[in-house]
């Protein structure tokens, strides 16, 4: 078994995730571990030769991490994941030390995660089953920075008993993005 690779990003994820096959990767990967034999099986439309290639400059970009690599029948199987330094929440002091394309790419990052899980529960098929726990909502607040401190805490309070599996409890993903309107 070899060490996970880390490669410094060289493509700006903007750029890694407009491509559509990329995307696609990317989507495929989030939350999990796979191979690159998982994503032939979950992208049959793509050509094995185009995924290695998209594959790679994902790598190379930084989006994508190797965490295993095991030989078979004479080739490298390579098990992927998303490279867990670019999710997660973001502190106020990591931010103000983030560049404006560093913000972006973390935007970006949330969103195709989004996505992601909503093709996922598209794909599945019980949508119809599971309006109850689906919900599309946005409103604009009027607030101050004291306001919002105290709304993310209020919020926190209120989600943290929801935060552990329970049995009999299905697990939901709940987003909520900020965004100071101009």
């Amino acid at each position: 078994m070899t060490q996970p690779s880390k490669t410094q990003p060289s493509t700006p994820m903007a750029d890694l995730l407009l491509h559509p096959i990329r995307f696609r990767i990317v989507q495929r990967v989030l939350g999990r571990e796979v191979t690159t034999t998982d994503l032939k099986q979950d992208l049959p439309d793509v050509p094995a030769t185009t995924l290695y290639r998209h594959v790679a400059a994902l790598i190379e970009g930084g989006m994508l991490t190797v965490v295993r690599e095991r030989r078979i029948r004479g080739a490298i199987e390579r098990t992927l994941t998303l490279d867990q330094a670019t999710t997660g929440r973001i502190g106020i002091d990591e931010a103000r030390a983030m560049t404006p394309d560093q913000h972006r790419s973390a935007f970006l990052l949330v969103l195709t995660q989004l996505i992601a899980d909503f093709d996922r529960m598209v794909e599945r098929g019980d949508l119809d089953t599971r309006l109850e726990q689906f919900g599309l909502n946005q409103a604009s607040l009027y607030v101050d920075a004291a306001d919002l401190d105290s709304l993310r805490e209020g919020i926190s309070a209120l989600i943290e008993p929801y935060l552990q599996t329970q049995p009999g409890k299905d697990r939901i993903t709940w987003s909520i993005i900020s965004l100071p309107d101009t």
